[in-house]
């Protein structure tokens, strides 16, 4: 039986809270579709990749999620993380989670250098 997506995100979660890239791809579906403002992703090495680099630049961050609102298999989320030289405060997301398994992610962010002359 397919995880829900309330425990598909629950994984998904965990994985990104232990910096664990491979699992945090293991999420998203083989053809899944990941879009920032920046760049769309797809698949899981899209997903690794920009992960990887993600947190890459929140080493041991702690993350909060303070907004989860799930209707059927679509989850919108609020949430921020704060390490020691970067923060992000306003992370959006939506997930549509169908069949145990990320299909579609959008995602937008500020991230904000803690170490950098002119940062907040």
């Amino acid at each position: 039986m397919a995880r829900t997506p309330q425990e598909v995100f629950e994984h998904h979660v965990a994985a990104i809270g232990a910096g664990d890239v491979d699992a945090i791809a293991a999420d998203y579906a083989a053809d899944a579709v990941l879009i920032t403002p920046e760049q769309v992703v797809r698949g899981r090495d899209g997903v690794r990749g920009l992960f990887a680099a993600l947190l890459g630049e929140l080493p041991d961050a702690v993350w909060d999620i303070p907004t989860r609102v799930f209707e059927d298999d679509v989850l919108f989320i609020e949430w921020t993380a704060v390490a020691e030289k970067a923060r992000v405060l306003d992370g959006v997301d939506t997930f549509v989670i169908r069949d145990g398994e990320i299909r579609l992610q959008t995602v937008r962010l500020t991230l904000e250098h803690l170490d950098r002359p002119g940062s907040p």
